[in-house]
């Protein structure tokens, strides 16, 4: 990589850090061009030139923190420790990464867009499940739990909580807390009871 490619490389990630520090925060509709910009330290013709359009530039933000956040899934999932103590780290990882987006910034996730939609179900499909699937049969085979659900199962409860997730309405009830129970009742629901005093 040549040193233009590198400052073009670093005024990139400038650009993404921005807009990470601002969404996890603020409402995406609130937010310009020009204040992405001003906090970057570049032009507003960068952003444009780079990604588009400010929504094309959140899609990637967005889409990275899709595959950082199944990085750690797929960590906790492929260790050696047993079925319980992977079913309390990944609530522990669930209520952390609830704990970094508050009210407003989940609203700048846009699950009513059809390509964003779609990213998420694939990655559902392809990533989430599988891995999901095996914590299943490794938990049965410690005797942890009985029967388990299948995989299209899996996929129907995670489509019809996109498809409540595109209606604004919906989207305004997600105060850290409800996200933290949704969490649970996922985890859970797939996975078998929580043990009590948990």
């Amino acid at each position: 990589m040549n040193g233009f490619e590198k400052r073009r490389e670093q005024k990139k990630k400038q650009i993404l850090q921005s807009l990470i520090d601002m969404i996890m925060t603020r409402n995406f509709k609130e937010i310009g061009v020009r204040e992405i910009a001003q906090h970057a330290g570049v032009s507003p013709a960068s952003i444009y030139n780079f990604f588009g359009s400010k929504e094309e530039l959140a899609k990637e933000i967005f889409y990275h923190q899709i595959e950082e956040s199944g990085k750690e899934f797929s960590l906790v999932m492929n260790s050696a420790i047993p079925f319980e103590d992977k079913m309390s780290k990944m609530y522990e990882v669930s209520v952390n990464n609830q704990e970094t987006l508050n009210s407003e910034g989940i609203k700048n996730f846009m699950f009513e867009d059809p390509a964003f939609k779609e990213h998420v179900e694939d990655y559902a499909r392809n990533v989430v499940i599988p891995e999901l699937m095996k914590l299943i049969e490794q938990g049965k085979a410690e005797g942890k739990i009985k029967g388990g659900v299948s995989a299209e199962a899996i996929m129907i409860f995670m489509n019809g909580i996109m498809t409540m997730l595109s209606e604004p309405s919906f989207a305004e009830k997600l105060n850290v807390n409800v996200r933290k129970d949704l969490g649970k009742l996922f985890l859970y629901g797939i996975l078998g009871k929580r043990e009590e005093g948990n």
